[in-house]
């Protein structure tokens, strides 16, 4: 990064940032005057505290005034060793890692023997502190020690009461670190009123507390998520850098860390405040599945490989050779993070969906970076911020992703719902043609029932005269026979046959079938009823003869049916073709009509061998062949054809009968009027 911009970044930090103060006193030359100051707010003890390297002072022993002197004499001078600033890394003076002892003297009000105070010491990476208040060991953050193998390295803080403190208080601090590559006495501690830093400290555990279990939850929320949406790999990456920075976050702080697992090894301490390494990889590559255009894969790929490699360093190695990466892996992350703004920047120009505030959420996180980083580092002596920018951030694109999930599932529903009425659709389309086709099927099976009807009714009909026929060509070939009564039945024969042409003529007419419905048409029209009868007498005349059965037709010159005539003739051919079949030898027949208000009676009636009260429930539903009086046969459909014929007219068919007692079938034809 270029040198000016950097400068520039570091100016316009500064600038964002509110100080806690310009008018706190500060130590000077190892002592510090509050007695002016009245403890309304925390105040920071930083500033020249008396400074020993190498050295473990005790509690009691004072500073030579020779020391003091020297300071005197050479405080324009580079060689400063007696006195060092608080956040002051030790290398730029001596080396990296070691000991040393910090001393500073308090002036107290002459209130302070009335209240009750506290001093709280901030965590020091890789160090280890003893802390001693008036020459009394008060507190001890780790082990110190003279070198790496003694020492037991910690990053927890601490609290130390003073209550009623004298005038003069003297504090005494041994240090060392041996695991850290930029020892120092990091952070300044920060004195007050017992109750307002018991209370600053419950605050910030709280808050950081809340604010890792927020990252977390976010991190789970995010990988539940990826669960049941395996195509969206940004899911993955963000749940990924949200987990991170939770772990991130807990360490920045090492109350919240200690307070919640206080036996925590230093090493996975370490480990989890580098851990913000694998932050930016992750970051980036959930950017760049959520702007493809706008961020180079060969860019990302160089920050997964060079920030994993790092971080990998950090766990393989010794954590002072690990913390030596802590300063490129704040370079990478700042780099990162400009990269985003201007990835970011060009996502803005082409007016990319929620690029705006994601901007601008992006320049917040880097300033903070910055900041951090500059705090760190004692070159600012401000606030850590960085965390909090991190719940911002993740905050903000879960908000993103929460606005893009919604808008899929409204996209979902609606398309749910289009699909719910297209099926709706589909599914009455498919009953009607369903019920179309099942119409279409049962008028294509009533059509061939009703074929297959006048078929057997073709036979039926053709037996009888073909049988009279027969029989009267037999009596004429009878060698008895004379000539005048051969030519009489030759003149019946031809009657019958040319009846029979008529009815096979009528009854195969198959142009009056509606092939598409099925259903017959009827030629209705008013007929006279004897000019429809007549022709029957003769067909009928050797049939009779066989049994020596008696007709009697009374019916009226003047009476009229309303029918197809053909139809009717079917109707009455069968009855009495019935009537005869089962009547016996010697016995009569009856024919006749009567008209009544809405219709027209014609009745068949017979003294034959009657129907039983079982059979009548079944013989128009269910009729079954049975034998005549001298064993003729039938087909069994002659009255189920006649009620479909009655009913096709409107009309209906009725029976009486008792057993031996003959048959009465009563036929109903409606008048004209009423069938309109």
């Amino acid at each position: 990064m270029n040198w000016k911009l950097f400068i520039g970044l570091f100016f316009l930090c500064s600038c964002t940032q509110v100080t806690k103060g310009t008018n706190q006193p500060i130590a000077i030359q190892g002592k510090m005057d509050l007695s002016n100051w009245n403890f309304a707010s925390t105040l920071p003890l930083s500033g020249e505290w008396t400074f020993h390297w190498n050295q473990f002072v005790l509690p009691n022993q004072s500073i030579p005034e020779k020391l003091i002197n020297s300071h005197k004499q050479n405080q324009n001078s580079d060689n400063s060793d007696d006195f060092q600033t608080i956040g002051e890394r030790w290398k730029n003076k001596f080396e990296g890692t070691g000991y040393a002892t910090y001393q500073l003297n308090i002036l107290f009000p002459e209130s302070a023997k009335e209240n009750i105070y506290a001093l709280r010491f901030f965590q020091t990476g890789g160090a280890a502190m003893s802390i001693y208040i008036d020459g009394v060991l008060k507190l001890q953050l780790g082990k110190v020690g003279t070198s790496k193998v003694t020492m037991v390295p910690t990053r927890s803080s601490g609290l130390v009461l003073l209550p009623y403190p004298k005038a003069k208080t003297k504090i005494l601090v041994h240090i060392s670190n041996f695991h850290h590559d930029d020892g120092a006495f990091w952070y300044p501690p920060v004195l007050g009123l017992q109750k307002n830093i018991s209370h600053d400290s419950f605050l910030e555990i709280t808050r950081d507390s809340l604010l890792t279990g927020a990252l977390l939850f976010m991190a789970f929320y995010h990988f539940v998520v990826f669960l049941f949406r395996r195509n969206r790999i940004l899911i993955f990456y963000f749940g990924l850098y949200s987990f991170i920075i939770a772990l991130h976050s807990i360490s920045l702080n090492g109350d919240s860390l200690y307070y919640l697992f206080p036996n925590v090894p230093y090493r996975i301490a370490f480990v989890l405040s580098l851990i913000f390494f694998l932050a930016m990889p992750s970051y980036l590559l959930f950017l760049t599945e959520r702007f493809p255009n706008n961020f180079s894969k060969r860019i990302t790929n160089f920050f997964v490989i060079s920030c994993s490699s790092l971080f990998l360093f950090v766990l393989i190695t010794p954590s002072e050779l690990g913390s030596q990466t802590t300063f490129y892996g704040l370079f990478l992350t700042i780099v990162g993070l400009f990269y985003t703004i201007i990835g970011i920047t060009h996502a803005v120009f082409q007016k990319k969906e929620m690029a705006i505030p994601l901007l601008v959420v992006q320049v917040f996180l880097f300033l903070t970076a910055i900041n951090d980083t500059l705090y760190l580092y004692g070159i600012l002596n401000y606030f850590l911020i960085l965390k909090y920018s991190y719940l911002s951030t993740v905050l903000f694109q879960s908000l993103v992703l929460a606005s893009y999930f919604t808008k899929s599932f409204i996209k979902n529903e609606t398309l749910g719902k289009e699909l719910i009425a297209l099926n709706e659709s589909l599914e009455k389309t498919v009953i009607l043609r369903t019920s179309e086709y099942k119409e279409a099927k049962q008028v294509a099976e009533e059509a061939n029932e009703w074929k297959d009807k006048f078929i057997s009714l073709v036979a039926h009909d053709l037996r009888s005269p073909l049988s009279t026929v027969y029989s009267a060509l037999t009596i004429a070939t009878d060698e008895d026979s004379n000539e005048v009564d051969k030519t009489h039945i030759y003149k019946q024969v031809f009657v019958i046959l040319e009846n029979a042409m008529s009815t096979v003529e009528h009854l195969l007419n198959l142009n009056r079938f509606r092939r598409n419905q099925g259903q017959y048409l009827l030629q209705l029209s008013v007929n006279r009823l004897v000019e429809i009868t007549n022709p029957l007498k003769t067909a009928i005349i050797f049939d009779l003869q066989k049994k020596s059965l008696q007709i009697d037709w009374r019916i009226p010159e003047n009476v009229t049916v309303y029918t197809d005539p053909s139809i009717l003739a079917e109707i009455l051919r069968n009855l009495i073709s019935n009537a005869i079949k089962f009547s016996y030898p010697n016995g009569w027949i009856r024919v006749s009509s009567e008209e009544q208000i809405d219709y027209t009676e014609i009745t068949i009636e017979d003294n034959g061998q009657g129907i039983s009260q079982e059979l009548q429930k079944e013989i128009f539903a269910n009729p079954k062949p049975s034998q005549g009086t001298m064993g003729e046969r039938g087909f069994g459909i002659g009255l189920k054809l006649c009620l479909e014929l009655m009913r096709l007219h409107g009309g209906n068919i009725k029976v009486e009968s008792e057993p031996n007692q003959g048959s009465k079938f009563i036929l109903e034809f409606p008048k004209k009027t009423s069938a309109l």
